[in-house]
């Protein structure tokens, strides 16, 4: 990789496009590790695993040679230059390379060897500056942009826009023509142009890690944004950070020689290759070794960061493809708008801990505005263990995370309804009353562990940050409490569990480690999203057993959603069963099972096999649920059913009380019997 003498100061390296590169944890096990530790196995951290792809890598490794010895020759510089490099006069002006000055003296008769030494310190000194400087402006503000979008991120990158739109060097004069030549204008002149292409980089990737479920966890522990974007997001974003710098060294290396070059850099008698340079360049043709020798340390320093650079890059695993685009908008808080539902206000129970009276989600499109959740109205009581079941795309999943205000804002917003919790409306609450919230009242356990635990961070890491966040304790009670959610979910041997990685566990250890970090503070609610969907059945049984279990010994209630009616009719106490971003069935489940109402609940009851000797085939409902927005009027469900009527179709179906505490949303529930269907 070249820099373009005709600029001053390119972006560091153009990794806005490269494929998303998560951290990888401090420890790695080469052997597949399950629940037990093996004995003997054999453990790379990443930094190792780096350096022995980078030694593989000869144009690198001879790169970096150049620059350990560059490095160690700047440091040492008093004690490796021959003479004073300032001293006038030791030999005759402009001798050649000779014996007794290897590079021959200048114009005052200063040893050229004992310059291009010393100038290495200033030069090498500018470049980490600069990149100092502009690092520390730029990754702050490309995690704010990556991390919120919206309008945050559009104001930040019009900014940037304007910045980069400047010519770099004119850009970098006109600060130095405002604050002065001097080594330090030079450097924060360099920085200024450097800032727009580090903040692009680190934009693009914060956009794709925030996407990220280990941020939504985070974000559901009440974890504060500036811990989110240095403690989640930055450590995701280092390998192309440490790339980008790498290469940038060489860029700012170039930028000070073009200003020392033009006499706004490094003032004499203080020496620079730059400055060199521009000492050299009027007898060029006289005593061309003045131009030549600095040029070639200058072209040979930056080949050798470029090259290291590229070497890194592909040690680290950064390769180049186009990437699914991000989609903007604001995390960590959903937005909600006043227009409330024309669906009568239900009353509120007086027994319920959470109740949410007609809630609509709605999602901007390419083609418009799509409603993905409509009138939902649920409660749960201390104590109940309500399931939320339906086929994929029927909206358990955004119910769920509207609960907590935990849908990105755009492209999802609460369009109306109210969610109580403990007598307040969810809706209603700011910022730092969602973070009191989260993690402490209500928790979440998301479907996959293992993108839902940080992988940068080990399992005690993220089990005590989440009991610190709400607990004014010190670190080692926190540790402590670590240890005793781990013996509560059953994770044996938890003070050496503390310690590992969660690709270190087996399935069913993250998951249960996931419910662990979610009782840490524990809560009245939690909200577990299809937990048991990525493990196997064995497992299954397990965590629905420790659900269960920790449900009855802490008392809290559970909304657990699912795709299985056979899970659903071992752990839960009632049901409310979901199609097409609705709530077509409630009841005990029981009543459920034994009563359904509403031919869509019968199809999936009949859908589950009921023995293992079972002969008949099972059944199966035809056709797909269908795309939110596609059906404005009727039964949702009346393309599929096969018991649907001319009134299926007209106006708007409600959800209609059937029997005690047993409510359905269909016209035709009290004439149809669909207990023989099942």
């Amino acid at each position: 990789m070249t820099n373009e003498p005709s600029t001053l100061a390119q972006d560091p390296v153009d990794v806005s496009a490269a494929e998303h590169h998560v951290v990888e944890p401090r420890v790695e096990v080469v052997t597949t590790v399950g629940p037990e530790a093996v004995s003997g196995q054999v453990t790379l951290t990443p930094f190792r695993r780096y350096a022995r792809r980078l030694r593989k890598d000869i144009p690198a490794m001879v790169a970096l040679a150049y620059i350990v010895i560059l490095v160690l020759t700047a440091i040492f510089a008093p004690f490796v230059a021959p003479h004073d490099p300032s001293a006038q006069g030791i030999a005759p002006p402009f001798s050649g390379p000779g014996p007794g000055h290897l590079l021959g003296t200048d114009d005052l008769g200063r040893d050229t060897l004992s310059r291009l030494i010393f100038a290495a310190r200033v030069s090498l000194g500018v470049g980490g500056m600069v990149i100092a400087i502009a690092l520390l402006v730029a990754v702050p503000i490309g995690l704010i942009a990556g991390y919120h979008g919206g309008r945050t991120d559009n104001v930040i990158m019009r900014v940037m826009d304007a910045i980069a739109s400047l010519p770099a060097l004119i850009l970098a004069l006109a600060v130095v023509g405002i604050l002065g030549p001097s080594l330090t204008n030079a450097a924060f002149a360099i920085a200024v142009a450097m800032v727009p292409g580090f903040v692009r980089m680190v934009r693009a990737q914060s956009l794709d890690v925030r996407q990220e479920t280990f941020i939504e966890a985070s974000q559901s522990l009440g974890t504060p944004i500036y811990r989110i974007l240095f403690k989640r997001v930055l450590p995701n974003v280092a390998s192309p950070l440490i790339v980008a710098t790498t290469i940038g060294l060489g860029a700012a290396l170039l930028a000070e020689a073009g200003l020392s070059m033009l006499g706004f850099g490094v003032q004499p008698p203080s020496a620079s290759w730059g400055a060199m340079l521009q000492q050299g360049r009027s007898v060029m043709f006289t005593d061309p070794w003045l131009v030549y020798i600095p040029g070639a340390v200058l072209a040979v320093t930056i080949l050798a960061f470029n090259t290291f650079g590229d070497g890194v890059r592909d040690a680290v695993g950064m390769t180049r493809a186009t990437g699914k685009a991000a989609v903007k908008g604001k995390l960590g808080i959903s937005t909600s708008i006043a227009p409330r539902s024309t669906s009568p206000a239900r009353p509120a129970t007086e027994q319920a801990m959470l109740e949410v009276r007609n809630l609509s989600v709605e999602f901007v499109t390419e083609h418009g505005q799509a409603t993905v959740v409509n009138d939902i109205n649920l409660s749960v009581a201390k104590g109940e263990i309500l399931g939320l079941v339906g086929e994929s795309g029927s909206g358990k999943s955004v119910t769920s995370l509207a609960l907590m205000r935990l849908l990105p804002s755009p492209p999802g917003r609460i369009t109306s309804g109210e969610i109580v919790f403990d007598g307040r409306d969810v809706l209603q609450m700011s910022r730092r009353e969602l973070r009191s919230v989260r993690g402490n009242d209500i928790a979440m356990v998301f479907q996959d562990p293992m993108t839902s635990l940080n992988p940068a961070f080990t399992i005690g890491d993220q089990l005590i940050e989440a009991v610190l966040l709400h607990r004014k304790i010190k670190k080692a009670a926190a540790r402590a409490r670590a240890v005793e959610l781990l013996e509560l979910v059953g994770i044996p041997d938890p003070q050496k569990r503390l310690a590992q990685f969660p690709h270190e566990f087996s399935g069913g250890m993250r998951q249960r480690a996931l419910i662990a970090i979610a009782l840490a503070n524990e809560p009245k609610l939690l909200i577990a999203d299809e937990p048991t969907t990525a493990l196997d059945v064995t497992v299954q049984a397990q965590i629905i057993d420790l659900l269960r279990r920790l449900q009855k010994d802490i008392g809290m209630g559970v909304i657990f959603v699912t795709h299985d009616l056979g899970v659903v009719a071992e752990i839960c106490d009632r049901v409310a069963v979901m199609y097409a971003g609705q709530i077509v069935e409630t009841a005990p489940v029981a009543e459920l099972f034994s009563h359904p109402k509403h031919p869509y609940t019968a199809g999936l009851l009949a859908s589950m096999p009921q023995t293992a000797d079972q002969k008949e085939r099972l059944v199966s409902i035809p056709g797909l649920v269908p795309l939110p927005g596609s059906v404005t009027e009727g039964c949702r469900f009346r393309a599929r059913c096969s018991y649907a009527a001319d009134a299926c179709a007209v106006g708007e179906i409600i959800l209609s009380p059937q029997d005690v505490n047993h409510e359905a949303r269909c016209v035709r529930s009290d004439e149809l019997n669909l207990e023989s269907v099942r």
